[in-house]
């Protein structure tokens, strides 16, 4: 992802009093300045992360058994879809048509050792352009490298075992920070906004919510090229920026198109997940754990800094981008009704710049910006609250979750092994479980579209639409976890046409159905 750096030189000068549409540009040349201040990118501490995290990823066959929910529905996708599923249509997702196809090709051949290659390619982009907007913010790289230390230990903090959908977005949305960076600082050609564009359209492709950070950029822009007099710039950039998503949204949305799953897909991608819920049940509890890693992380502090020092300094768009971004993102997160911990990894890049440039905004002078940085920790500058949540985000919560599924994994086990040996190939199951587990180990298709008790059955629609499913009887045999409430449906029908298996299984009661 090499990009020419280039701007408009500084003897281009606009009149106040407009200029006339004939006269010709001066040349553009490299902005010396820009790359004065561009260190090369060390490039060794996001290729030892990226690794790390890669091998803990639950793609590892290893470590499959540890998957999450959504994290399990996800590596059932590739599984689904090598079975000649489609996602959208056979089964629910709210993750990008181009997220299901990564994780297709991740799936080939019978194994998800892909999806760690994949996994350790995102991180590794996501953690060079990580290190260069920090580099130039800091002007120092000793600040870079260490920020990305915290980056990426809180990935995996947050986002335990990876393959999730906003994971793989973070290049993207990276990618798209330091264009904004390099733009506002003169460094960027207009053109090279089709390859903006590009950004955006793979990052809303893979998760959709990324886009917020182009939806935000499209009005920052246009504020800062109105003030820099250069409307017909803006319009110009507009369109490339257009021509470039268009280009990957044509190319990718094809494949729904083919497949007859637009209409889902988009249903299920665009209107599902950027709707709101403000009077959720849930609400209260997801504002606790998001104040609590606001608090902890020491974003909190960062937003309230960078707010308090908007007009000072340098970089003010790009400050206003950062702040408004994080903030827009964050209630999408709290309000969406479905909140997880891994969906905080897309606040990540924000919540870090964002203590740069509150700290780079106290004083323009090079030398003594150099002396803040040169002593710069951002444990000590943060009493050491990060280390705090870390530790119980690293070693709390894990430990918690081992002693309360530790006999829920043992009976899926059990379950898989029972279903694969008494049932064939092409016949379906359902698991009425908080995983996916039992298809994946047991090699067998769901009869329903939405896989397990997820937070997808939060509508109506949805929970019609599971009761529909099953009713058809499709499933040879219905799994369900006896801790998990079960709709009244599900428990007619399995009186009506399912008889209870003996087997010693503690939590997982498994149902075949009559004869």
């Amino acid at each position: 992802m090499t990009e020419t750096e280039v701007t408009y030189s500084r003897s281009e000068s606009y009149s106040r009093r407009g200029r006339r549409v004939h006269q010709e540009r001066q040349p553009l040349s490299f902005n010396e300045d820009f790359q004065k201040n561009i260190q090369k990118t060390k490039i060794i501490p996001s290729l030892l992360w990226s690794v790390i995290l890669s091998l803990l990823s639950v793609a590892n066959p290893f470590l499959t058994s540890f998957a999450t929910n959504m994290q399990s529905q996800d590596l059932y996708a590739g599984f689904a879809m090598h079975a000649g599923q489609n996602p959208y249509g056979q089964f629910f997702g709210t993750s990008g048509v181009l997220y299901y196809l990564l994780v297709y090709v991740g799936s080939a051949f019978g194994t998800t050792v892909g999806l760690v290659f994949l996994q350790w390619l995102a991180l590794f982009v996501a953690g060079i352009y990580f290190y260069k907007i920090c580099n130039y913010i800091s002007q120092s790289s000793r600040v870079a490298v260490s920020l990305q230390h915290w980056f990426y230990l809180f990935i995996i903090a947050l986002n335990s075992g990876g393959v999730q959908a906003s994971l793989f977005a973070l290049p993207f949305v990276l990618a798209g920070l330091w264009f904004v960076l390099r733009y506002v600082e003169r460094a960027t050609r207009d053109e090279g906004f089709i390859l903006y564009g590009i950004y955006a359209a793979i990052a809303f492709m893979i998760y959709p919510k990324s886009v917020l950070l182009w939806v935000v950029s499209a009005v920052v822009l246009t504020v800062y090229n109105v003030a820099q007099r250069q409307k017909a710039r803006g319009v110009y950039q507009a369109l490339a920026t257009i021509f470039g998503f268009l280009l990957i949204v044509y190319s990718v949305g094809y494949y729904t198109f083919v497949e007859q799953v637009l209409g889902a897909a988009i249903q299920q991608t665009f209107f599902y997940e950027f709707s709101l819920k403000i009077s959720d049940n849930r609400l209260v509890w997801t504002l606790i754990q998001v104040s609590l890693f606001l608090l902890l992380s020491g974003f909190l502090k960062n937003l309230f800094y960078l707010l308090l020092s908007m007009g000072q300094g340098k970089l003010v768009y790009f400050k206003s981008l950062i702040v408004v971004a994080f903030v827009l993102q964050l209630l999408f997160l709290v309000a969406g009704g479905r909140f997880e911990q891994s969906h905080l990894v897309l606040l990540l890049p924000y919540g870090f710049i964002m203590a740069l440039l509150g700290l780079s905004s106290i004083t323009e002078n090079e030398a003594l910006l150099a002396k803040k940085m040169s002593h710069y920790s951002y444990l000590q500058s943060h009493i050491y609250l990060p280390l705090l949540g870390l530790l119980l985000l690293l070693l709390v919560k894990p430990a918690v979750a081992y002693f309360i599924v530790s006999d829920v994994l043992k009976d899926r086990q059990e379950v898989a092994y029972y279903i694969k040996e008494h049932s064939q190939s092409s016949d379906k199951i359902y698991a009425w479980d908080d995983s996916a587990q039992i298809y994946l180990q047991s090699e067998r298709l769901s009869a329903g579209e939405i896989l397990t008790a997820s937070p997808y059955l939060d509508t109506k629609t949805n929970q019609d639409g599971l009761a529909f499913d099953l009713n058809k009887n499709e499933a040879r045999y219905i799994v369900v976890n006896t801790q998990l409430p079960l709709f009244d449906s599900i428990q007619s029908n399995l009186e009506k046409n399912y008889e209870e298996v003996e087997l010693e299984t503690r939590q997982l009661a498994v149902y075949e159905k009559k004869e």
